[in-house]
């Protein structure tokens, strides 16, 4: 294993300790924010700059090759280094996700945890100040944290095994990976699962572990759809009936809930539903009557 990773997964043990730096920030105070010494908005400006010497038509042809698209001022993908494409772009790639730093004001401990945690997953970068639509208080990185730390906080997430407590970890980092900025994107758990299956393969663990975070990011929306629903209950049953997979997954849905608001209006709302949902699902996979 290499050092990045090693320091990767010794900072995720250090976060989830009770008296640490991550658990002990508050999340929820509006001044709390991330700042990359090469921000979000200066790698959009200058990736606009390259673009207007070409037509508008070309410019999608000309990111795509990077995984990303700006649109409406907007940066939707994650940006990844592609050297047999645009030499200007590529650049402004490998500046943003290689060269970057984190910073947080008044709390340079936490800031170090970011990096660690962005070295291994230079993905996350493209989190950081990224804008979701109106229901939410926080920008993704910041609510992907308070997720994190929601979860770790939870008394359930202690009784888990090592193993489990990591594929909860990198599940919640990578969870909301593909949402679209500013709008409801009902598609970005299927898509960050797809994108975290490529992700997961440069880490060295078990291929058991990879799959379990990939099913946990597929599924990480089952309480809205067993709410609406849009899926029986039966099927999350049989889906999640291996070992702590739906527990894994009603410990993310109640921090999930709890980092949409700061008022936790959004939590009081649904609740309820979680808590019948959370029954119901248990029942069916202890009892298997999930199976036709």
């Amino acid at each position: 294993m290499d050092e990045i990773q090693t320091n990767f997964f010794k900072t995720l043990n250090l976060m989830e300790q009770a008296d640490s730096c991550f658990l002990t920030a508050d999340l929820t105070n509006t001044e709390f924010c991330i700042e990359l010494s090469y921000s979000r908005r200066e790698f959009i400006s200058d990736i606009n700059n390259i673009l207007k010497n070409f037509p508008t038509q070309q410019h999608n042809r000309l990111t795509l090759p990077f995984n990303f698209v700006i649109e409406n001022e907007l940066l939707n993908g994650y940006p990844l280094i592609n050297d047999s494409a645009d030499k200007k772009i590529n650049e402004c790639v490998k500046k943003f996700i290689l060269n970057n730093k984190a910073s947080i004001k008044n709390n340079q401990e936490l800031a170090k945890c970011i990096n660690a945690i962005t070295a291994a997953l230079p993905e996350f970068l493209s989190l950081i100040g990224k804008v979701q639509h109106h229901t939410h208080d926080y920008t993704v990185d910041v609510h992907t944290l308070k997720v994190l730390q929601g979860v770790m906080t939870d008394n359930r997430y202690r009784t888990l095994h090592a193993n489990d407590r990591l594929v909860l970890q990198m599940a919640i980092l990578l969870h909301d990976l593909t949402k679209k900025e500013g709008e409801i994107d009902k598609s970005h758990p299927e898509c960050s699962a797809n994108s975290a299956k490529e992700i997961v393969k440069r880490f060295d663990i078990t291929q058991d572990l990879k799959d379990k975070i990939v099913l946990i990011i597929r599924q990480h929306d089952w309480l809205e759809r067993y709410n609406k629903g849009l899926t029986p209950p039966e099927e999350f049953a049989r889906l999640l009936k291996d070992g702590n997979n739906f527990l894994m997954e009603c410990i993310l849905a109640k921090a999930d809930l709890k980092a949409v608001q700061r008022s936790g209006f959004f939590y009081e709302k649904f609740k309820d539903v979680l808590t019948q949902g959370e029954r119901e699902i248990s029942f069916l996979i202890n009892t298997g009557l999930y199976v036709a």
